[in-house]
């Protein structure tokens, strides 16, 4: 079985989709761990991402050393077989992932890699474009999203982020370009998937959220 939760940022397909997945007894792959974890790699070498327009498939080859395991079901992201899976939380990895996962190159170079985790498990994939590009056959689709201001405010109140430098307000406007930016990318934009099932969450809790999407996945 493959479910995708697509939606933008802070729209809580994170949480939902991880908590779906304990509940229905498969596996939770992030897909936005990958990005961040490419992020990670690269801003070791080029700090302000200055060098972005010289990726090529012949300097990604790093990316051969990033793995997604599972660890008691928890998915893990290791680069040269070190856990980096705790220092990709860091909100200052959101504007890079982003930035970076708008490249063909890139994401061409983790699709097969996502693909072979679904050869292996059923799982509830979550991200931007899983319903769209890299499960576009999956057998339930779900977009998830909510008002600019439930999405910030929601990543702002995030304990799990470890910038407490952050305002409300600057969540708020990282936000709107993030949302422009992953919105008309030329390669796999944030678009809702055919026949995927959308639903608004801005008034709904995590609990809210995930007892409708059983519900359908249930019913349907």
């Amino acid at each position: 079985m493959i479910i995708t939760i697509d939606g933008p940022a802070g729209s809580g397909k994170s949480s939902v989709a991880k908590e779906l997945a304990e509940r229905l007894n498969i596996y939770y792959l992030n897909t936005g761990l990958l990005y961040r974890a490419v992020g990670f790699v690269w801003l070791k070498s080029d700090p302000e991402l200055k060098n972005i327009n010289l990726i090529n498939k012949n300097n990604l080859n790093f990316i051969k050393n990033i793995e997604y395991k599972y660890v008691d079901k928890n998915p893990q992201v290791f680069y040269e077989n070190k856990n980096i899976t705790g220092e990709l939380l860091n909100n200052s990895l959101s504007q890079a992932a982003s930035l970076l996962s708008a490249l063909p190159e890139i994401r061409q170079a983790l699709l097969d890699l996502q693909r072979n985790v679904a050869k292996k498990y059923d799982i509830v994939c979550e991200g931007r474009d899983c319903g769209s590009v890299i499960f576009p056959n999956a057998d339930y689709k779900f977009y998830l999203t909510a008002t600019l201001y439930v999405r910030a405010k929601r990543i702002f109140q995030d304990k799990n982020r470890k910038d407490n430098k952050l305002t409300l307000e600057k969540v708020k406007e990282e936000l709107e370009v993030r949302d422009l930016r992953d919105q008309t990318r030329k390669v796999a934009p944030l678009i809702i998937p055919e026949q995927a099932i959308v639903v608004d969450n801005s008034s709904l809790n995590q609990e809210e959220t995930l007892k409708l999407l059983l519900s359908l996945i249930k019913f349907n």
